[in-house]
This record gives C-alpha cells, sequence and structure tokens, in this order.
C-alpha cells in the first residue's frame, strides 16, 4: 500500500485495545516492575499506537502492564492510523520501532556524563557498562545480546560466516558468556 500514513492523537479504554496475536515482543517480570515504576515517576511517555478498529500496532507490553495495575477500564493516550496497515507494514513497524531505529547508546557520554550507580538502578549491568571499552565492543555486544535472549545465539550466524559462527557458538556453551567475553576482550587488546 502507497497511501501516507498519518496520525491522531485520541484516548482508548485498554478494554478497547486488540493485541496483535503474532506480537513478537515479550516482557520479562523484572522489565515488566520497571515499566510500572516509570509509569508511577514519569506517567504515559510513550504513546500506543493502533489502527482504525482500535488493533495495537505497538504498545502490547504497556497494555499488559496498565491493565494488571489498573484494570480493563482504564483510559490511555493512543495514536491512531489513518488507515489499517497491513500484515507486512505491522510486521516492518514492529521491528524498525524495536531493532536499531531507536539509536544506540554513546558509551562515552554515558561514562562522562553518568553516575554508575544510577545507570546500574535504571538498568544497565556494570557488566554493560565497564567491557565495552575495548576494540570489537559491538562484536561483544552481538554475543551478549544473542545469549541473553536466549536466542540459540543466532546473532553470531549474523556476524560472521557459517564456519566460525559454529566454533564461536561452540566455545560460548563451553563456558560462561562473562568469561568468554572476557577473553575475546583480551585477544583483542593484544
Amino acid at each position: 500500500m502507497s497511501d501516507k500514513i498519518t496520525w491522531a492523537n485520541e484516548k482508548r479504554k485498554l478494554s478497547e485495545l486488540v493485541p496483535w496475536e503474532r506480537n513478537p515482543r515479550q516482557i520479562t517480570d523484572k522489565q515488566a516492575k520497571r515499566l510500572e515504576e516509570s509509569f508511577e515517576q514519569f506517567g504515559q511517555v510513550e504513546i500506543i499506537a493502533i489502527g482504525p478498529e482500535n488493533q495495537i500496532y505497538n504498545g502490547h507490553q504497556r497494555l499488559k502492564v496498565l491493565s494488571q495495575k489498573y484494570g480493563s477500564n482504564y483510559e490511555v493516550d493512543v495514536r491512531v492510523a489513518s488507515r489499517a496497515l497491513t500484515e507486512k507494514e505491522r510486521e516492518k513497524l514492529t521491528v524498525f520501532l524495536h531493532k536499531g531505529a531507536a539509536g544506540d547508546w554513546d558509551f562515552d557520554v554515558l561514562a562522562n556524563e553518568f553516575e554508575l550507580p544510577d545507570l546500574v538502578e535504571w538498568g544497565f549491568t556494570e557488566y554493560e557498562l565497564l567491557h565495552t571499552s575495548f576494540d570489537g565492543s559491538t562484536l561483544f555486544d552481538s554475543f551478549n545480546d544473542a545469549v541473553n535472549s536466549n536466542s540459540e545465539f543466532e546473532r553470531v550466524s549474523l556476524i560472521t560466516d557459517h564456519n566460525t559462527a559454529n566454533l564461536i557458538k561452540a566455545e560460548i556453551k563451553k563456558t560462561s558468556m562473562d568469561e568468554f567475553c572476557l577473553r575475546v576482550a583480551e585477544m583483542l587488546n593484544a
């Protein structure tokens, strides 16, 4: 479809919103708790995006957390698309919103302008913040994300050739992720 999509701000009760059965996003209990804390302190900063028939395009985790906290009659701000998205558009939007279109962290700014205890309290791990200075930090992030997401290391396959990926996967399985990353860091700094 080539019809340009426009968005309008409206309000809806949570009970009116229709989750996408194929939504590939999920939330852990820890993440849900953090999201709830964010709502308590800052309110609804990110608005749930929906189609004309109230089908959710973005905001499934917010729906889940808000419903549990306030019930289905709770009213939220939404952004309503001027037309329904095709299934392919919906898939693409989901990936664009959650994979790479939002930017990456500038660890130099975090290290020099933020306090480490605050960053850890707000969701970073010390390991994440302290082990990104070596050349190849992107490689480390890819390994770390792949293992931490229980993705069967599929990201490793995306960053190298098949044979090397299989060797890397085998090494990761033999040891802890932290130990493996430290070994890679030592090799890169040698």
